[in-house]
């Protein structure tokens, strides 16, 4: 399958300026020149008509990539149509029928990964930068891309390897070292370096996906207007009728160069509507997996019990058009007038600037779930050596946990892997990346 040339157009459906078509493999040139009539020239843009059966299909912007400097680090070629899909779909197909094959989801980056023209932290790095949805995000993804990831995790392989080199030494030639002090090491300041990194993976999640904000509360108290009054249009349906919203509504806006996913919840009180039971369910699954939960609170009412068991990082007092109630720590807002919902939103603009200074302070930043189990694998490996040597077991003990965290690491890079785990990290790619 590597061996093929494979194919694919690079950009969405629909109308736009222009729509790409990407070839790469090794008979690129050969197929592509089948439909180009002008000859190609490495590097250099080819403004050539693009033939199907001997008629003029449209007229393309044509740039041959000669490997391995290109990206998956084989012979390359990227094609330029207008961008109409019945052109690019056309275009497709005769480069299929002369001898291409239709590239499977993230086959370029793939075969980026196996000819090493980046491992596979950088492309998981491809991936975020396509999804990211924040400034925050791409600079995250960026530094992964860079290699930043890398070469910290080089770094902290090669110090274990010379440790587990040394043990194991000692181990197969101990007349060597009869007459020398026990072997001493401490991987403590490895294991903070690594818990640093895990720190990371919550804010850099957050700023490529969008930190969600959960509004939580009892019935009635104004979550849906306030969420309306966020986004500033009527997103949520509002009525008197206590458990209007019996399902989650997430809807979205930018504050501080940062997605914000504003979740309305149910209403929390105890219910016997079946419907409204799930509803509440889904409300506390929502508020669990919250960055930032917001209680709302009503001022023509006391404080509702059923909700206080959940630890809010913002409250909020609604309705303060309707009385003069204050509630210390709360901000007071009016949904109906839009009193304080600036100072609501200024709050959660704090709290987001913490995601982003924590982010543009590491240079080393985990990104995807993978990156982040494969690095908590490994820490537990590592304390779990640092256990065994200060409970005095024969170090070849602490030796397995050395090697399973290195092991971990070359996990982590690619140094080692499965079919399997390549199929599942390149399917959730767009078939041209």
């Amino acid at each position: 399958m590597e061996n093929d040339t494979i194919v694919a157009i690079a950009t969405p459906p629909g109308k736009s300026a222009i729509g790409l078509i990407r070839v790469s493999g090794p008979h690129t040139f050969e197929i592509v020149q089948k439909c180009v009539k002008k000859p190609l020239k490495e590097k250099y843009a080819i403004h050539a008509d693009f033939e199907v059966n001997g008629k003029v299909l449209d007229d393309t912007i044509v740039i041959p990539y000669k490997g391995p400097k290109t990206y998956t680090g084989e012979d390359m070629v990227e094609i330029s149509f207008h961008g109409n899909w019945l052109i690019l779909s056309s275009a497709l197909k005769a480069l299929i029928d002369n001898g291409a094959r239709m590239a499977e989801n993230g086959e370029f980056t793939k075969r980026a990964f196996l000819n090493g023209k980046m491992d596979l932290t950088q492309a998981e790095a491809v991936e975020e930068i396509v999804n990211s949805t924040s400034s925050s995000g791409l600079e995250s993804a960026r530094k992964v891309l860079n290699g930043n990831l890398s070469k910290e995790i080089s770094q902290i392989r090669e110090a274990l390897l010379k440790i587990s080199s040394e043990i194991e030494v000692r181990i197969d030639y101990p007349e060597e070292f009869e007459n020398e002090e026990s072997y001493d090491f401490d991987l403590n300041p490895i294991i903070e370096n690594l818990e640093n990194l895990l720190s990371t993976y919550d804010p850099a999640k957050a700023a490529i996906e969008g930190i969600k904000v959960a509004l939580f509360g009892s019935v009635n108290v104004g979550k849906s207007s306030i969420l309306n009054a966020l986004v500033g249009f009527d997103r949520a349906i509002v009525t008197p009728i206590p458990g209007t919203t019996r399902d989650i509504i997430e809807t979205e806006i930018f504050i501080n160069n940062l997605k914000i996913k504003i979740i309305d919840t149910a209403g929390i009180r105890k219910a016997d509507d079946e419907i409204e039971k799930i509803g509440i369910e889904r409300a506390f699954s929502a508020i669990k997996n919250a960055d930032i939960k917001v209680h709302v609170l009503d001022a023509t009412r006391e404080e509702d019990d059923d909700d206080l068991a959940i630890e809010p990082d913002i409250k909020v007092l609604n309705k303060i058009d309707l009385s003069d109630k204050n509630i210390r720590g709360a901000i007071r807002v009016s949904a109906k007038t839009g009193y304080g919902i600036d100072t609501l939103k200024s709050e959660i603009e704090k709290m987001t600037k913490n995601t982003i200074e924590k982010l543009n302070a590491s240079q080393s930043i985990l990104i995807v779930h993978r990156q982040y189990s494969i690095v908590k694998n490994s820490v537990q490996e590592l304390k779990e050596a640092v256990e065994a040597k200060s409970s005095g077991y024969p170090i070849d003990v602490v030796a397995v946990n050395i090697r399973n965290a290195i092991t971990q690491f070359d996990l982590l890079t690619g140094r080692t892997y499965v079919d399997d785990l390549l199929d599942k990290i390149f399917s959730n790619f767009c078939v041209g990346k």
